[in-house]
């Protein structure tokens, strides 16, 4: 009777823990609908995976995954994009450090360095294969960067002007700065040219020192020569503090309607800051940051000129559950179990008798957490449970408290989702579950009543099958849901626990 019962409970638990499955299957399809709606995050979370293919040795998706971004960046027009840089930079690092195919990598680093000139490997992807491929693909390409465009002439009070942009060709349109380095704090004077559109005003959009927000400030009409019409504005230099610089422009006719732009929102041209302050968390081109803006890991080096290694920082920062990182979890839950037994704790002596079988654990359970990460997806935590029986009368125990030591296996993040196995061991008190006992009339040995009482499991606890999942509402804060069977020994009895709080993970 004791087994049946035992496997009707496992059954239950397992039941359960499919159950939660379900939610896996659709938040992946909900943050797959919500990268579609935004290419370019789309391409960052494409690319994540891709490296962490690429480091698991699976060559073959990984190339089909990055083929995949860059095909998305093509079907926006964005192959010009930041996003797009870092994409052929990680399959140059595919072909040169994976398959080996030194061509296919000379061929990326072409396109990544067409993008930008002055790409740099990252120390973390930086090996004698890339640093040879890269070295051929800028021997083939003429060997030295691209020569910086021609100075802007610049007024008194600017201390620095970004690239000139080049004259416009027949078609007409607006040509505007799509990059260039300045120095930090200092002044920037932005020319744009427009000739076959009938633009009445140009007006530039740029984040100022990090901010979230697009500031707006209108650019001056300058001469006319040739149908070409020049535009001027100059950002101050108390704006340009952080390490990156984006910003588009937009030329309206006398209606107000847009008639030609450079760059745009979700896809900014982005100057380069030289000697920004390193803790001001600034924006980064589409696909190298993430959108919190925190700091990069302690003991890490990381080039900030060089996209490769941003978006492989990126990617170590995003795969949260490291080795050497701290985790913290607090919850509040209940759970259903199975006592086992004939006499309670309370009145046992007394003649009180109930009957083995399904029992909960009442009003409920908090649990606090306290865990390391000793391996990459493996953390090894201290949680206590405390347990509280509400209405308990004449004696009987108001609850259970227990210390547990937890092993929870990690998988690799799913987007937003990340689910863990947990096995666990402890003691204390152990847990207790509530009875409906049966008094018995010492006199007549006849039942004449009953009463709530409880029956232990313990104080010993065991938990070979447990588990849950976390979702991530930010960088750090995520909300959990977990389950685990607790066993009692040398007392038997067996409690389903399920709880739901929020873990910080560092």
């Amino acid at each position: 009777m004791l087994s049946r019962h035992f496997a009707g409970l496992l059954t239950l638990t397992l039941s359960l823990l499919l159950s939660l499955g379900g939610p896996k299957a659709a938040s992946a399809a909900e943050a797959n609908a919500d990268a579609s709606a935004d290419p370019v995050e789309k391409v960052q979370k494409l690319n994540r995976y891709a490296m962490q293919l690429f480091d698991d040795h699976n060559f073959a998706l990984a190339e089909k995954t990055l083929l995949e971004a860059l095909g998305i960046l093509e079907k926006h027009n964005l192959a010009s994009a930041p996003a797009s840089l870092g994409t052929h930079g990680n399959l140059a690092v595919l072909y040169s450090a994976g398959t080996k195919n030194p061509g296919k990598a000379v061929a990326e680093f072409k396109k990544a360095i067409a993008i930008k000139p002055d790409l740099k490997m990252s120390k973390q992807r930086a090996t004698p294969e890339t640093e040879a491929n890269l070295a051929r693909a800028r021997a083939e390409m003429g060997g030295a960067p691209a020569p910086a465009p021609a100075p802007v002439p610049r007024p008194t009070l600017v201390k620095a002007a970004a690239p000139e942009p080049k004259r416009p060709d027949a078609s007409g349109g607006l040509k505007c700065p799509d990059g260039g380095e300045i120095q930090a704090g200092d002044d920037v004077t932005l020319k744009c040219l427009s000739s076959g559109i009938r633009a009445s005003s140009v007006t530039l959009y740029y984040k100022p020192n990090g901010s979230d927000d697009f500031r707006v400030l209108p650019m001056s009409q300058g001469d006319s020569s040739g149908g070409v019409v020049t535009w001027t504005a100059t950002i101050p230099g108390s704006d340009t503090s952080a390490k990156w610089l984006p910003m588009y422009f937009e030329a309206r006719n006398d209606a107000g309607a847009t008639v030609a732009s450079s760059g745009r929102a979700d896809s900014p041209n982005v100057i380069t800051v030289k000697g920004a302050d390193t803790g001001e968390a600034g924006p980064r081109p589409a696909g190298e940051g993430d959108e919190e803006g925190e700091e990069e890991e302690e003991g890490e080096e990381i080039d900030d000129n060089n996209p490769l290694a941003r978006l492989e920082n990126e990617r170590r920062r995003q795969n949260q559950g490291s080795r050497g990182n701290w985790t913290f979890a607090f919850g509040l839950g209940s759970g259903l179990g199975y006592a086992t037994g004939s006499r309670t704790e309370a009145f046992g002596n007394q003649g009180v008798q109930f009957k083995s079988g399904i029992a909960p654990a009442y009003l409920g359970h908090a649990v606090l957490e306290l865990g390391y990460f000793i391996g990459r997806n493996t953390a090894m935590t201290l949680t206590g449970r405390h347990q509280w029986i509400q209405g308990s009368k004449y004696g009987a125990a108001t609850g259970a408290h227990s210390g547990l030591l937890r092993f929870l296996f990690f998988t690799e993040p799913e987007g937003k989702v990340r689910w863990y196995y947990a096995i666990s061991a402890g003691g204390g008190e152990g847990f207790r579950l509530r009875v409906n006992a049966t008094t018995i009339d010492n006199n007549t040995g006849v039942a004449n009543g009953t009463v709530h009482d409880t029956a232990q499991g313990g104080p010993f606890v065991v938990s070979p099958l447990g588990g849950g999942m976390t979702y991530r509402l930010t960088r750090r804060w995520h909300w959990t849901v977990d389950t685990q069977v607790l066993i009692g020994i040398p007392k038997y009895s067996v409690v389903m626990d399920l709880t739901t709080g929020l873990r910080w993970m560092h």
